[in-house]
């Protein structure tokens, strides 16, 4: 088992205003290292101007009023950095690079970060499904269709649904990575103006000392994959939505299967005593439903127009910060619901007894068509269904009134055999012991890769 790192509350101070500008100062001083190492600029000047990255050297209150009066953030930094250059290296800061080509790297680097700090909390919640499915592997209980009562299954079949499509998140995440975490860094209009055939290189180096993957077209006007990002998200809100309405479901006092674990001091209602309410699934379910909703602007601004558009740059950079804090918000809260989740055996035991026979009408179905065919079968134990409720009998009797019933079985011993629905889980068991282990290695690989993430910072 990998040892469990401490990991923040939340994301926010990652898109902070400090850290962003901290974000450029890094791309800036990125830039001067690719542009030394590949002789665009002097490298003592490339060597001088990597001194000056640490945003805490800077004069924020200085930094704050140059942005309001030049409303240009970066050329704010720009010339703070150049400033505290010694020499001519000052010169050298932003050499050929345009506003927005630090913007949304800068926004890489903060995304990235973002993304792994959700991938390794994502991976925590995995190992605790994993449990949770091995640990309720033959708990039966009743599945449910149309909101109705279906066939007996067992809790950790329902788990191991959960963990299949978490797995699924896990597999869009990070495969999605070469598509969102790219250099775009081609100049004002992404042709290499200002870099001319020098910038193929430049870009190349720039990219592997950040740790992105490079444009084949550095245009700023092409922004589907930090789209295609956003949605990605989507789908893990939308894993995190189903699974906490199941659960949300499960904790009414009708069903009673699964509950919060709370202290003795939590209140659940200001006028109600007795309330005992559900907190981490509702935290749970509106952070998802928050995260879910930013799909659709985020694919709206990924049309701008021309070459470049400051108007949709400004919404999708909004939104790239908004989804970074909601996504791992939504992992979080997920943990916090697992973590806290406890599960009633007996009660699901008492709701698969409500009215257990008729949950065996597949089964008797399937062994009375070994003598009569399948499509008679179905009819004549629907017909003992419609007998059974209607005379109020048992199932059991209404079903020996059938005389293909009564002459297929030798007695009524025989019948009533098939009748308990603990015995009719299907492979539920099988299946909820294979997700569990398919899950807990896919919290060994996701923690890995997250902690390799964490290393491309510079």
């Amino acid at each position: 088992m990998t040892k469990l790192t401490t990991l923040p509350n939340d994301t926010k101070g990652l898109f902070s205003k400090q850290a962003t500008w901290q974000s450029w100062l890094m791309v800036e001083g990125a830039l001067a290292q690719a542009q030394g190492e590949t002789g665009m600029i002097p490298l003592a000047a490339s060597t001088e101007i990597r001194r000056h990255m640490r945003i805490e050297d800077y004069d924020l209150d200085a930094l704050e009023a140059e942005i309001t009066q030049s409303m240009s953030p970066v050329m704010a930094i720009v010339r703070a950095m150049a400033v505290r250059c010694d020499g001519d290296a000052g010169g050298y800061v932003h050499w050929g690079a345009t506003t927005q080509n630090i913007i949304i790297t800068g926004k890489m680097l903060q995304l990235r970060k973002a993304h792994a700090l959700t991938l390794e909390r994502l991976g925590r919640c995995l190992t605790l499904l994993s449990g949770l499915a091995r640990k309720t592997a033959d708990w039966p209980t009743i599945s449910r269709t149309n909101r109705r009562q279906a066939l007996p299954i067992t809790f950790g079949y329902k788990v191991a649904g959960w963990i299949d499509e978490f797995q699924r998140c896990v597999e869009r995440l990070i495969e999605v990575e070469k598509r969102t975490f790219v250099l775009t860094f081609g100049g004002a209009s992404g042709a290499m103006h200002s870099y001319g055939p020098d910038g193929f290189a430049l870009s190349a180096k720039l990219a592997n000392i950040l740790g992105l993957e490079v444009s084949a077209v550095h245009s700023r006007a092409t922004n589907d994959g930090l789209g295609e990002y956003v949605a990605v998200l989507g789908l893990l809100a939308v894993a995190c939505e189903r699974m906490g309405n199941e659960l949300y479901t499960l904790m009414a006092n009708e069903f009673g299967e699964v509950f919060e674990r709370q202290s003795e001091n939590v209140v659940g209602s200001s006028t109600m005593p007795h309330k005992t309410n559900p907190k981490y699934v509702v935290a749970l379910l509106a952070e998802s439903a928050h995260l879910r909703n930013m799909v659709a602007p985020a694919l709206e601004a990924c049309r701008p127009s021309h070459e470049g558009d400051a108007a949709f740059n400004f919404r999708l950079y909004d939104l790239l910060d908004a989804a970074g804090i909601s996504a791992y918000g939504v992992v979080t809260r997920l943990e916090t619901l697992l973590t806290h989740l406890e599960c009633d055996k007996a009660a699901m035991y008492r709701n698969l007894m409500i009215n257990p026979a008729p949950l065996m009408s597949e089964k008797i179905m399937l062994e009375l068509a070994k003598s009569t065919g399948r499509q008679n079968a179905h009819d004549i134990v629907h017909h003992a269904i419609v007998v059974s409720e209607r005379d109020d009998i048992s199932f059991a009797d209404a079903l020996w009134q059938e005389k293909e019933v009564s002459s297929h079985f030798k007695d009524k011993t025989a019948l009533a055999d098939l009748l308990d629905p603990a015995t009719y889980t299907g492979c539920s068991a099988e299946i909820a012991a294979k997700l569990a282990n398919a899950g807990a290695e896919s919290a060994e690989m996701v923690a890995k890769h997250a902690r390799k993430l964490s290393g491309q910072d510079i």
